[in-house]
């Protein structure tokens, strides 16, 4: 079966199936900037178990939140979900209403300051229970967050006014004005939904390009929008978008 052209695929070491908005996609001359001093990292968790379901975002945050009470108050913290074997390197994502296979290399990742890191290692050996599965965290180990001129949030939150391609992307890069960014490469992917005590929550995966380092660092370090801890405004540094923005042919390869 053919897939859809609008629903983004990663592979690993290659982008595909974005769709660039013209506005977004403005060749730029390389400048040399200053970069801020990291604030904030990712503690990375090797774990045990077998299954979880796509939509854990609030189940994760709810448990997480048990064992780390500090973190609802902490504006610089998040929790990343969780990714399994399938995803393509946490690319690309099952159905939201299935589940994902876990493996030995399958992380967990809390971001959180720097100063933060002793407390948070409190998680190690605790097992979650998501929804009637097991997930048993491991030890863990920093991961400093890299200034690279390539940086994606699986989710970022969007409503019913702002879930259209073009106002998304209209909506972000406001946000990012407002931390002194100007983006000139952004693409987006396809809304997901997950399941809150509120209702559905809606998101889409934002990928920037050809950042300086210090504006990396700093969307890296403050993320965008709201509902960290559901997974939503935290950005990965990226090592290459080669493959973003080759054209299918006729057969979709």
């Amino acid at each position: 079966m053919d897939r859809p052209r609008s629903d983004p695929s990663f592979a690993a070491g290659a982008v595909t199936g974005f769709m660039a908005m013209p506005n977004f996609w403005q060749e730029t001359p390389a400048a040399k900037v200053p970069v801020p001093r990291q604030t904030v990292i990712d503690l990375v968790f090797r774990t045990r178990g077998r299954q979880l379901p796509t939509d854990h975002a609030w189940t994760l945050r709810q448990t997480i939140t048990q064992v780390l009470p500090w973190l609802e108050d902490e504006p610089n913290g998040g929790i990343h979900l969780i990714h399994g074997a399938q995803s393509g390197n946490g690319w690309q994502q099952p159905d939201d209403n299935s589940v994902i296979e876990l493996s030995a290399r399958t992380r967990f990742v809390l971001r959180i300051p720097e100063n933060c890191i002793m407390q948070a290692r409190k998680l190690s050996g605790q097992t979650l229970e998501i929804d009637g599965h097991k997930v048993t965290l491991l030890e863990a180990r920093v991961r400093p967050l890299t200034p690279f001129s390539t940086v994606l949030a699986r989710h970022i939150r969007v409503t019913d006014s702002t879930a259209d391609e073009s106002i998304f992307l209209e909506h972000t890069a406001q946000w990012l004005g407002e931390l002194d960014i100007a983006p000139t490469k952004m693409l987006c992917g396809r809304i997901r939904h997950f399941t809150t005590p509120k209702g559905s929550m809606l998101t889409r995966s934002l990928l920037i390009a050809e950042l300086n380092p210090k504006d990396s660092a700093v969307v890296q370090n403050k993320g965008l929008g709201p509902d960290r801890l559901l997974g939503c405004g935290l950005f990965l540094p990226h090592k290459t978008i080669a493959a973003v923005h080759t054209p299918l042919n006729d057969e979709g390869n």
